[in-house]
């Protein structure tokens, strides 16, 4: 006789025994690059982290991502609690005041109203739009790890078939900018391979900006960047970002000197004071711009240089930040 093969039992967990708070466990959670992974899986897109508690007028939206095909914005707004009108009207007013073109709505349960409303915008609304009601479910056998688990329920028609037609004319639209800036992070990415894991592990962005990685855990707060500044020449920069993002870079300016001894090199500290988000940076000498081809190789070449050593240098001063304290000095200067 064959032995029989004990088998646990599934169990669905309370979403807060998880994440006692929307706001500081939630969004911080599903705002790290693996999780937002599993619900662009869920839902079709490739998603990005732009921007947590983005700001849209008094009020902020949960996540701001953008698609890394369509280079589209995508608003994610969260509930761990069933839906209600309040946040139906939420994401309503953020997509309009980010521009998004895509709207996911998660939450822990969908009213069959709410569930039907977000259908209504797929039906209503053009076909550049897309609403997708995405339930968040927390599982486990006995006392392993909480698994969580994204159900759509309601999501446009035909969604696969947009979706295709989405990356084709993601690709095929591109501007001869776009092309240009596609063309340099590919290659940069190839090269990458070997001498900066990080970022040869991303896609390419068609814009004037390319992330490498993040500096604390997955936390979307901390990242290394390069860009094409239209005022400046090629930067690779430390982008801060979130509600505590100047206290943070009050207290890592406190430490400049040692960041610098170990980066090599004398850095701008850019502290954008018209600007939630900061920025430390490192400029490539010349004004060259991403259109003069014929520097390519050289700024290339820079870039592999400095950007993997100014994530080095910054890094473990960034996780060595204790958020109870840049919380305490963020209310202090409130």
């Amino acid at each position: 006789m064959s032995a029989v093969v004990s088998l646990g039992k599934l169990e669905r967990v309370e979403l807060r025994k998880a994440w006692p708070n929307e706001a500081s466990n939630f969004t911080p959670w599903l705002a790290q690059e693996a999780n937002l992974a599993q619900l662009g899986e869920a839902v079709g897109l490739q998603l990005e982290l732009e921007s947590t508690e983005k700001l849209v007028g008094a009020f902020s939206a949960d996540i701001l991502a953008k698609d890394i095909v369509s280079q589209q914005w995508v608003l994610i707004e969260n509930q761990i609690a069933p839906t209600d009108h309040s946040h139906l009207g939420q994401l309503l007013t953020y997509a309009a005041g980010l521009d998004a073109r895509a709207v996911v709505w998660i939450a822990e349960t969908f009213r069959e109203e709410h569930r039907a409303a977000i259908d209504f915008l797929n039906r209503a609304t053009t076909d550049e739009f897309f609403f997708f009601a995405v339930q968040i479910e927390l599982w486990r056998i006995g006392q392993s790890d909480f698994a969580p688990r994204f159900s759509v329920v309601a999501k446009p028609n035909n969604w696969s078939k947009q979706g295709q037609a989405i990356k084709q004319v993601a690709e095929g639209d591109l501007t001869d900018t776009q092309k240009a800036y596609r063309s340099f992070w590919s290659a940069l990415i190839e090269k990458a391979k070997g001498r900066y894991p990080a970022l040869a592990s991303r896609a390419p962005y068609k814009g004037s900006w390319q992330t490498a990685e993040q500096l604390r855990g997955g936390d979307p707060s901390f990242s290394a960047n390069a860009a094409f500044p239209w005022d400046k020449s090629l930067r690779c920069e430390i982008y801060i970002d979130g509600t505590l993002a100047k206290a943070a870079f009050h207290q890592l300016h406190e430490q400049r000197e040692s960041i610098e001894k170990t980066f090599g090199s004398p850095l701008e500290w850019e502290e954008l004071p018209d600007r939630r988000a900061s920025r430390i940076v490192f400029y490539m000498p010349g004004h060259e711009k991403c259109s003069d081809v014929g520097h390519w190789l050289a700024q290339q070449e820079w870039l592999l240089t400095w950007w993997p050593k100014l994530a080095d240098a910054v890094g473990p001063y960034v996780k060595a930040l204790d958020p109870e304290q840049l919380r305490e000095a963020a209310d202090a200067t409130a």
